[in-house]
């Protein structure tokens, strides 16, 4: 009874809850692990990817060191120079990899939020949707370098601050991890929108999609701050070196995975605005009910932005 009663007085709780449940009931963990199956793969193929195009389009030697630091310090088992020397083989793997393992990946996160959407987790013709998945993966991949682009922008801008204030070595090194922290969570963050309304396409308003969006955004920053200890701690260790990349990286996208599929499930159980599919056959009978998706007169929405057919 006083259970009840907090969730009454507490809105944000008592969402937390219905969100909690309904990733309960879509079964969320085996469907974050099966997304994960897939963007292990993806992943690899969008390193390739991007390896091939600094060895081609960027092929400057300030640009390959600034690579070459950072993954020592995030992938240190990988070799840049190797991967560099052999880039047109890599730019054939990734160019032909990268489309099948991103579409691969897109259906099962589609289909993973709009089961806990309760809406058909294959909508249409399956040409139409390899194509919208693609589309789909494209727009978010040119999201995500425009967002990496201003990233770098602001951290280097960041770093010259500092230096012209002769700021101290530790406030230095604190600023801009700050800074590092606050953009890394505004490219999370931007990401995690196009992810949670694009990929399922669901429109919904900006107040329903922001809070999850943000959530996720901070999370998968933290999610990265550890990985980075724990690649850290490993490295040191030859025999731990030759599973640790590939665990951490398994643990690492589980989590950001379930963390996106809570997201989802939060947007989903929201009151905030209307919502509707935009991967529905929409007819004269169709109309968008005050708790979220869009279904027809003959249906009845279930609670929160769910869509139950009569029975």
């Amino acid at each position: 009874m006083r259970w009840q009663r907090l969730r009454q007085h507490a809105g944000w709780l008592d969402h937390l809850v219905r969100a909690g449940r309904r990733y309960d009931q879509a079964d969320g963990g085996r469907l974050a692990a099966a997304v994960t199956y897939y963007a292990f793969f993806g992943t690899f193929a969008a390193w390739l990817m991007g390896f091939a195009v600094f060895g081609f389009v960027l092929d400057d030697p300030e640009v390959l060191r600034a690579v070459e630091h950072y993954v020592a310090q995030d992938l240190p088992s990988v070799d840049v120079q190797a991967l560099r020397d052999a880039r047109t083989t890599v730019g054939v793997v990734a160019f032909i990899g990268l489309p099948i393992t991103g579409w691969f990946w897109t259906d099962a996160f589609r289909s993973s939020i709009r089961r806990i959407w309760e809406l058909p987790e294959y909508p249409g013709r399956l040409v139409g949707r390899v194509l919208a998945d693609l589309a789909v993966l494209a727009g978010l991949g040119v999201l995500l370098a425009a967002s990496l682009a201003v990233a770098y922008v602001t951290t280097v801008v960041a770093g010259r601050i500092t230096e012209v204030a002769e700021a101290g070595d530790g406030l230095s090194r604190f600023l801009l991890s700050v800074v590092g922290f606050v953009v890394g969570t505004c490219v999370n963050t931007a990401v995690a929108c196009g992810a949670l309304a694009g990929l399922p396409r669901v429109r919904m308003s900006w107040r329903r999609l922001l809070g999850p969006a943000l959530l996720t955004g901070v999370a998968i920053e933290l999610l990265k701050t550890v990985g980075g200890w724990y690649v850290r701690a490993v490295e040191a260790n030859p025999v731990y070196g030759l599973v640790a990349g590939s665990v951490g990286l398994l643990v690492f996208l589980n989590a950001v995975n379930q963390v996106l599929l809570f997201a989802a499930a939060l947007t989903a159980t929201s009151t905030v605005g209307a919502t509707s599919d935009l991967a529905a056959k929409r007819g004269p009978a169709d109309r968008v009910n005050a708790d979220g998706i869009a279904s027809r007169h003959a249906g009845t929405a279930g609670d929160h932005g769910s869509v139950r057919e009569p029975t």
